[in-house]
């Protein structure tokens, strides 16, 4: 590899992971319609909304997250988790609910520095367990999952009819 190209890929992986700000939502809406496609995520597509990215922005803003290109200062991914607490239970959970990363900027390590950071802020708010769900037909989501260490614990089977 040249000197050059070597530039070029450090290059391309500078990232900066830093907490969403308003300014940024318009980004990762543009982004997350390009990742969550009818055709390749089906139950993904029909449950992400704007009104979900603007619900969990206002309820848990510390726990939503841009990954921004420091040259560019373009949003390359995002990650957004929320704290589930269970009345009664001494368990909190951090619900790592939403991620995304471009295309071009997949398998460059920019889903785990986000997800890490995410995780440290699940451990700031005091969950003690971590949990995600993805659909089944998502393998690289899957795949990627197991790479940070969560387990598959439970089959969930979601069932849907057309109604004509």
């Amino acid at each position: 590899m040249t000197g050059k190209a070597r530039r070029a890929k450090k290059r391309k992986s500078e990232v900066e992971v830093r907490q969403m700000t308003l300014e940024d939502l318009p980004e990762v809406w543009r982004l997350s319609e390009k990742i969550f496609t009818p055709s390749q995520l089906q139950f993904t597509y029909r449950t992400w909304n704007i009104n979900e990215l603007l619900s969990l922005f206002q309820e848990d803003p510390e726990l939503c997250l841009v990954a921004e290109d420091v040259n560019s200062r373009k949003i390359v991914g995002f990650a957004i988790g929320t704290i589930l607490r269970r009345p009664f239970s001494p368990w909190t959970y951090g619900y790592f609910v939403w991620a995304g990363v471009k295309k071009m900027r997949r398998r460059q390590g920019v889903g785990k520095r986000l997800y890490r950071e995410l995780e440290k802020r699940f451990k700031e708010k005091g969950a003690r367990i971590a949990i995600v769900d993805v659909e089944g037909t998502n393998q690289a989501g899957m795949r990627f999952m197991e790479k940070l260490g969560f387990k598959q614990n439970q089959t969930y089977i979601w069932f849907s009819k057309l109604l004509d």
